[in-house]
């Protein structure tokens, strides 16, 4: 993937990552998949109105995003 995300791209790579990021998956974990920073990948989530997990969760615990 391109490390220069914009437009249409970008909301479908933050579309895949909001999946993820529901289903259990950890920031770092999504960006090791991904080959991107940390910061991209939780700014990709951000700009989806992803609601952060409060740190200390279990991975895989249940949490509902708002957005």
């Amino acid at each position: 993937m391109s490390a220069h995300l914009r437009g249409e791209a970008r909301r479908e790579a933050a579309a895949r990552l909001v999946t993820r990021y529901d289903a259990g998956a950890t920031i770092q974990d999504l960006a090791v998949e991904t080959r991107r920073s940390y910061s991209l990948t939780r700014a990709l989530l951000l700009e989806a109105g992803v609601r952060m997990r409060p740190k200390g969760l279990p991975k895989g615990a249940k949490h509902r995003s708002t957005r």
